[in-house]
């Protein structure tokens, strides 16, 4: 009811620099907390150019607004506390819809919390209104750029799915399996199936029905 709207105005309105900018601003946002799930995960290297990515787009890219790192050729790597739950093997569990942010399930929604913890900049918030209101106005950002992102792709699924609940569940576990296996083979051995899980909700909405 809130974010439809605004990311449908979003794309009409605001220019394809803005749009640019703001996309940068909020994964720069971000990085400290993909750094974190990157040391989790094993992966030092990088966390090294996630660390090196903050650092040059929050001084020269003016907090990020600019993805300066980019052009230096230092890749983008989104990680999130869920990834690294699934990263050693945790299974999804059932699949739960949050209110405002969506699809997820019972690991990646204790992510979420745990992300939210780690990020330094829920403590910092704390002790400073103008980060307050930077923290504030980038989780806005947040939410308006990832409803407009998936604008044409939920649009479709919803006009062409027969079970709009069920594809968008489907969706969800592959986006999430790939994230989780960063571009690995999907029969490398370490990381999971989430059938279990599929066979739980399967259960729950044949006991519903």
């Amino acid at each position: 009811m809130v974010l439809y709207p605004a990311a449908m105005w979003y794309r009409d309105i605001a220019p394809q620099p803005v749009k640019t900018a703001v996309r940068s601003f909020v994964r720069n946002i971000g990085e400290p907390v993909n750094a974190l799930n990157s040391l989790l995960q094993g992966e030092p290297d990088q966390a090294a150019d996630t660390v090196q990515r903050f650092i040059m787009n929050t001084t020269i890219g003016f907090l990020g607004f600019n993805d300066v790192a980019a052009d230096f050729g230092i890749e983008y790597h989104s990680e999130d506390f869920g990834q690294t739950l699934g990263h050693y093997g945790i299974g999804g569990g059932p699949y739960i819809v949050l209110p405002l942010l969506g699809p997820s399930n019972l690991r990646d929604t204790t992510g979420i919390a745990v992300d939210y913890v780690a990020n330094p900049m829920t403590w910092g918030s704390r002790n400073s209104d103008t980060l307050d209101n930077l923290y504030l106005g980038s989780l806005a950002l947040t939410a308006l750029d990832a409803r407009y992102r998936t604008l044409n792709q939920l649009n479709e699924l919803q006009q062409t799915s027969i079970d709009y609940y069920a594809a968008l569940r489907s969706l969800y576990r592959q986006q999430r399996n790939a994230a989780i296996r960063n571009g690995a083979d999907p029969s490398a051995p370490n990381f999971e199936d989430e059938s279990a899980s599929a066979d739980f909700d399967d259960a729950v909405e044949a006991a519903a029905n």
